[in-house]
């Protein structure tokens, strides 16, 4: 992972990135990227890319990836697969994620034999590969892929049939197609082979997101589909999270009120994480050791049931379940299994809906929270230092901002015969028919405005109706 600013000069430069292009990450920072990493030829089209970027303009390589050539300390020249994300607006920062191909392409040049590709993706972390011959539709793992999926080398034949079962259900119906494709033949496929990627379910029931490159072969009479398969999860882990920068950055700068954006910052970070569901915690105004949840979102289509009802209304102690953890700790916290949630009536509503993991993360001003955002996710979400890293990074960019709003979140809330005076205000009621509504005398009816005034930061009726109104409190 490297990152550049808008001159084009290194400002993070990962511990892979030094074993890939043989600078230490002192040497790179602050260097001009082009110097260190871009052979002479593809310089100019390097800088032209990145002020387009800096103008504000559309580039060819943003958001996906793209295969290039890229130079080593030594000035050697090697193919890598690049992703680049804008990962700030505010200072701009540019992130690319680097991945060597030499290898691959070495196989795929050479032709190689089954058991050198199996060699070779054996010397790789989170790689492997596989055979099936087409003809007598037995097929062959490399000891790396069973383990990919969560099994011992051999634990089980690779059949089509055994194969799918590990595959994720929603991706079944995609993957039968590319396994049907395939035994037609090589025209059925691009003549570098087809990529694909889907989810698989180990039989710990954690769910992988799988990278995988296939092309049938057929030469000297046999009928062979080969291909290789790269687990992926933590990349995909951190290209949503390092989206989540965008969300974050905009909804912030659309801010009105508390009230008004807390949960188009849970939507915009829940789409950008992939995860449906997110609440934001902040300290009850009448108990500093409670946490109350002030803004909850679901993603369009999504049935909350009880649910949501029972996370607006219930309370969280510092220091103890998701919310009170990351809190406590001022860290980002990833809980895999929710299933431990101690409250039982909690524990049964996420159950109801599918709800499996969930991912804590506290906006930190100063050392402290001043607010926690929990998301929950129907997968298993894994957790990985990446990943927290970067979380850590959007808690501290959210507390930036939240700690300037503390009042604004803290502010007391209307109780609920506040809220029924407020509804019968906004009905155009005066005040002795709200008293005779609500059997109390006018005196108290005065009180309740006087109440409202001071809650909502408001001089009159007018302004405290309209401001409920604007904000939800009444429709």
């Amino acid at each position: 992972m490297i990152t550049i600013d808008a001159t084009g000069r290194v400002v993070q430069f990962n511990a892979a990135a030094e074993g890939m292009f043989g600078y230490e990450r002192d040497e790179a920072i602050g260097e001009p990227l082009a110097d260190l990493v871009i052979p002479p030829a593809l310089q100019a089209a390097h800088w032209s890319g990145l002020l387009r970027v800096v103008a504000g303009e559309e580039s060819r390589i943003m958001n996906r990836r793209v295969e290039m050539t890229a130079r080593r300390r030594d000035g050697t020249d090697f193919p890598v697969e690049l992703a680049v994300t804008k990962t700030s607006d505010t200072p701009l920062l540019l992130t690319g994620f680097v991945r060597d191909l030499s290898e691959q392409h070495e196989a795929e040049l050479r032709g190689e034999s089954v058991a050198r590709q199996l060699a070779a993706a054996e010397g790789l972390a989170v790689m492997g590969s596989w055979e099936r011959d087409l003809n007598s539709d037995e097929s062959r793992w490399s000891d790396e892929l069973f383990r990919i999926y969560g099994l011992e080398p051999g634990e089980f034949a690779p059949s089509r049939e055994a194969f799918l079962e590990l595959v994720h259900p929603e991706d079944r119906p995609k993957v039968s197609t590319v396994l049907a494709r395939a035994t037609e033949g090589p025209h059925r496929f691009p003549e570098a082979g087809m990529i694909s990627e889907y989810r698989i379910v180990r039989p710990d029931g954690q769910i992988r997101e799988i990278r995988a490159h296939a092309r049938v072969d057929e030469a000297g009479g046999a009928r062979r589909w080969i291909g290789w398969e790269q687990d992926v999860t933590e990349q995909r882990q951190i290209e949503r999270a390092l989206g989540v920068h965008d969300g974050v950055s905009q909804a912030l700068r659309e801010w009105a009120s508390f009230d008004e954006s807390a949960e188009s910052l849970l939507r915009r970070m829940g789409i950008a994480l992939g995860l449906p569901v997110g609440s934001l915690w902040v300290a009850d105004e009448m108990d500093e050791e409670l946490l109350t949840c002030r803004a909850f979102w679901a993603a369009d289509g999504f049935e909350t049931g009880d649910f949501e009802d029972i996370m607006r209304n219930g309370y969280v102690r510092r220091g103890q379940r998701l919310a009170g953890t990351a809190w406590e700790t001022a860290r980002p916290v990833v809980r895999e299994d929710i299933e431990t949630d101690p409250d039982a009536e909690r524990r049964r509503a996420a159950a109801d809906l599918g709800l499996r993991s969930a991912v804590a993360v506290p906006a930190v001003d100063g050392g402290s929270s001043v607010a926690v955002l929990v998301f929950y996710s129907l997968d298993r979400y894994g957790s990985s230092a990446p990943l927290i890293r970067t979380l850590t990074g959007i808690a501290s960019e959210l507390g930036r901002f939240m700690g300037h709003k503390r009042a604004e979140m803290n502010a007391p809330r209307l109780t609920p015969r506040e809220l029924e005076v407020l509804r019968l205000a906004a009905e155009g009621n005066p005040g002795p028919e709200i008293a005779a509504a609500l059997v109390v005398s006018p005196a108290t009816v005065k009180t309740h405005f006087e109440n409202i005034y001071a809650k909502l930061g408001v001089s009159d009726r007018a302004g405290a109706v309209a401001h409920a109104l604007r904000t939800g409190l009444i429709e």
